[in-house]
């Protein structure tokens, strides 16, 4: 091996190290640093994280996967209709969907924890053949009663073809503008308000598991910046967010596949596992199970 060669190995060697997650010490080593840098350069708002499996999934949530968003407002009333006392009146667009997706339904909300040893569990607990990845970001979560989150959660509904679709739909809901003003002014004074793909909220602590994962949510919203915004088109988050959150803080860190299980033992010895994160009785039978490596079925 050559000098040249050498010197691109020990750049690369940099790189991974810059970006990759290798033990639970290492994670909280880089969460010092960027707890440092957040001090020094005074970023306000809160370090939220998501871990995923396999590096290679978009950024997305259930309703945007396999054609489902064209369907998202009779998937949504659906479940309303079959279960009405469960969504009553009482009930925000923001608890409804939250409700449904504890209960699995697919919606626009995309799970975050402000715990980084949650996420790194979500990161290692599938797909051990695949690398892992940890999502960061900074921001002040807002609470479900702010105009903005009852905005991106109303979407959920919104079943519109046109920009008089989504302007009387969001008028009808009270979140319009009623300022006197033309249609295009109105259209666009909304349109703006969905400047930002996502809208991070904190989530209501109001079930154990939420509580157990430190649980917040990003409301994915829809992309204005397509000439027909109005038919809620999906998008990939992942194509939009920068790759460092701020300076020195990178937006992902990557787990190779080969350090999940060491990371999943180590994370298991501080109580971080299938039964703390889910606290129902069947994840604490499957916690048992995989302690005394009982085959799936006996």
């Amino acid at each position: 091996m050559d000098e040249r060669e050498r010197y691109e190995e020990y750049l690369q060697d940099e790189l991974d190290e810059q970006f990759s997650i290798y033990s639970v010490s290492h994670l909280l080593s880089k969460l010092s640093d960027y707890s440092r840098i957040i001090s020094e350069n005074e970023i306000t708002g809160t370090l939220l994280f998501r871990g995923q499996s396999d590096i290679e999934f978009g950024i997305d949530g259930s309703i945007f996967r396999n054609g489902l968003l064209a369907k998202e407002t009779t998937i949504v009333n659906e479940l309303i209709l079959q279960e009405p006392l469960e969504f009553g009146n009482h009930m925000t667009d923001f608890e409804q969907l939250v409700k449904m997706q504890h209960y699995g339904l697919p919606t626009r909300l995309l799970d975050i924890t402000t715990n980084p040893l949650i996420a790194l569990y979500f990161a290692c607990s599938e797909h051990e053949d695949k690398d892992g990845e940890l999502i960061l970001f900074i921001e002040s979560l807002q609470r479900p009663t702010q105009k903005e989150v009852k905005l991106f959660s109303a979407l959920a509904e919104y079943d519109g073809k046109s920009e008089g679709n989504f302007l009387d739909y969001f008028s009808r809901k009270g979140l319009g503008d009623d300022i006197l003003s033309s249609f295009e002014e109105k259209v666009e004074r909304l349109k703006t308000q969905f400047q930002n793909k996502y809208v991070p909220v904190v989530a209501p602590k109001n079930n154990e598991r939420i509580r157990r994962q430190n649980g917040a949510f990003l409301i994915l919203g829809i992309d204005i910046s397509a000439p027909d915004y109005y038919l809620k088109n999906s998008f990939n988050l992942k194509d939009s967010l920068s790759e460092y959150v701020d300076e020195g803080i990178p937006r992902y860190l990557r787990i190779p596949a080969e350090q999940k299980s060491s990371i999943l033992h180590e994370l298991d010895m501080i109580g971080i596992n299938e039964a703390f994160v889910y606290p129902e009785l069947e994840h604490q039978t499957s916690y048992i199970k995989k302690r005394h490596f009982v085959k799936a079925g006996e």
